[in-house]
């Protein structure tokens, strides 16, 4: 491994976590209300996530697509194991930087919040946002390795099935999301009046479900699904026991308005989109006379770069 990749490496694994731990030191010796440590808690994390994205970028530049590409060329596996491998060892530093980070993050906002994190917590919630992902991204790449050079070559074609690909993660997604982890009853009579409320604005939904442990405080509600009969609202078990039925109630009618909005199809759209970004990105540094093609995995690599980038750092 080159000297300038390796300190790369090193560099994101342990800068951003001791920034965080630092930045959460300095939070939790404020004097200022929970609320507001919470959030500069959040902003903290958002500029710590910051670190591992900047390092695949200098992954890129020290050659680190050409180092992973030259490990697992040569290995007797299936090309879509390769390309999957590929991702892992370039996206290991950067992964490992994540989690502590967010783990360093939890650990002040149990403090604040006097709730109890495990790191089995933390690493659920990120196999949750990276399990789909790679999961997406391996048929993806199944696809674009095994359809024909024909078809894949043509970049309208890559973009067609990206956007097909896209809109059904979209309506499929939530059925899976429900089916992982626990997923609790919720009082008959409360969700009676919450699917009255649904109706009333004539928005259709399968189901509104409480997710998450019941020991973790945090109160927040998600709606999840493009398609009506695969919609699902999911509430956390902090939302249910310490507000009340009409508070529940508003935390619905933002939900409903995100539907109304058709912010659902606005974020695939936007998903969409980011394969343009990607694309450019690619275009760029063939501009800068980066041999990007000289192995079928690089784009596979820069489409993580793209993908973690919005995730942790334009979604957060």
């Amino acid at each position: 491994m080159k000297l300038e990749l390796f300190t790369a490496s090193i560099m994101c694994i342990v800068i951003p976590p001791i920034v965080m731990r630092i930045l959460g030191k300095r939070i939790l010796q404020k004097d200022i209300p929970e609320k507001e440590k919470m959030y500069n808690l959040m902003k903290a994390g958002i500029l710590c996530l910051s670190g591992p994205i900047l390092y695949f970028v200098a992954a890129i530049f020290f050659g680190g697509l050409d180092w992973a590409s030259g490990i697992v060329e040569p290995l007797p596996l299936p090309e879509v194991v390769k390309a999957l491998l590929f991702v892992l060892i370039l996206t290991f530093p950067m992964l490992v930087s994540i989690f502590l980070v967010i783990y360093e993050a939890a650990k002040v906002g149990m403090k604040i919040t006097k709730e109890r994190i495990e790191k089995k917590d933390v690493l659920e919630e990120l196999a949750l946002i990276l399990g789909p992902i790679f999961a997406f991204a391996f048929i993806w790449v199944t696809l674009i390795l095994y359809l024909p050079e024909s078809l894949t070559s043509k970049w309208w074609f890559n973009l067609a099935l990206y956007s097909v690909l896209i809109f059904l993660f979209f309506a499929f997604y939530p059925v899976i999301l429900v089916k992982i982890g626990p997923t609790h009853n919720l009082d008959p009579e409360l969700k009676k009046e919450l699917l009255e409320l649904c109706s009333r604005y004539g928005v259709k939904v399968r189901d509104i479900v409480v997710k998450g442990k019941p020991e973790h405080r945090g109160a927040n509600a998600m709606v999840t699904g493009i398609i009506p009969g695969y919609r699902y609202v999911v509430l956390t078990h902090g939302l249910i026991k310490n507000f009340e039925k009409e508070e529940i109630k508003a935390v619905l009618a933002h939900e409903i308005g995100h539907i109304k909005e058709k912010h659902l199809w606005i974020n695939a759209l936007m998903s969409i989109c980011w394969f343009l970004f990607w694309g450019g990105i690619i275009y760029g540094l063939s501009k800068l006379r980066l041999n990007i093609f000289s192995s079928p995995y690089f784009f596979f690599g820069i489409y993580f770069f793209a993908v973690f980038f919005w995730i942790f750092g334009i979604e957060s």
